[in-house]
């Protein structure tokens, strides 16, 4: 009996990894750029430099430059997108203005995922003055929002750094990190939801004038994959084994 309850259960096991869900392929991507709230505009995944990488991954690097530069800033990312799905890179900005203006840089990358997910995620970065006005370089988080936003099919599943996160770095042409964040770890941990149409990282900070901030960020969403039924048969099996010998 003690063999067949073995064999009971890693056979079960085996039907219940072969009938795992498993995510959708990478689709098109894009970036959505706001500034101080008004569309600064999209741009697609030739527009951001995306490349195949190994397996299904975009790999997407570039500036804004490419294609006219934003109102108001100057933009650099390095990016991947992949069909675990994965969200992972480092994005850059730099404030043209003398003024504080706010940046939404949001990455969205189409997929499908099922029945249920676990997530997690995590943000590091930091400032630069490039002035040396005495203010020194400040990023801060929006009222009502927050640096990092990680979206599933437009539903915020987690915030790092929200309102009312404010960091300086106060010295003359000096640069200096924030304390980094994290979620859902070790990361991917925290239970979700499926997914129906996309998930998506939202960077939203106000930066000081003529002053740069630099973000690496990453939310990360795999399948929690759905006994088959053959899976369901087999564990009750199991049970009735097990059963059987605990009353002998």
């Amino acid at each position: 009996m003690r063999y067949l309850r073995s064999a009971l259960v890693f056979g079960a096991f085996g039907l219940w990894l072969s009938g795992a869900a498993s995510a959708a392929p990478v689709s098109p991507v894009g970036l959505t750029v706001l500034v101080d709230g008004v569309n600064a505009g999209y741009y697609d995944q030739t527009q951001i430099g995306c490349a195949s990488g190994s397996g299904t991954s975009f790999n997407c690097s570039g500036t804004d430059q490419q294609f006219g530069g934003s109102s108001g800033m100057k933009m650099s990312w390095d990016m991947t997108f992949d069909s675990e799905p994965v969200i992972t890179g480092t994005t850059s900005v730099t404030n043209l203005n003398s003024s504080a203006q706010q940046f939404t840089l949001i990455f969205t990358l189409p997929t499908t995922v099922s029945p249920s997910s676990l997530m997690g995620g995590s943000l590091q970065g930091g400032v630069t003055d490039n002035n040396g006005l005495s203010t020194g370089a400040t990023i801060t988080a929006p009222a009502g929002s927050a640096l990092y936003t990680a979206i599933i099919d437009n539903v915020v599943q987690q915030q790092l750094h929200a309102d009312p996160f404010s960091y300086t770095e106060p010295n003359n042409f000096q640069s200096s990190n924030f304390a980094s964040a994290n979620w859902g770890t070790p990361i991917p941990s925290a239970p979700g939801p499926a997914v129906g149409s996309y998930i998506r990282i939202q960077l939203d900070f106000m930066l000081s004038g003529n002053d740069s901030a630099s973000m690496t960020s990453n939310f990360v969403v795999v399948p929690v994959p759905e006994p088959a039924p053959a899976t369901l048969t087999l564990l009750g099996l199991v049970a009735l084994a097990l059963r059987r010998r605990s009353a002998r």
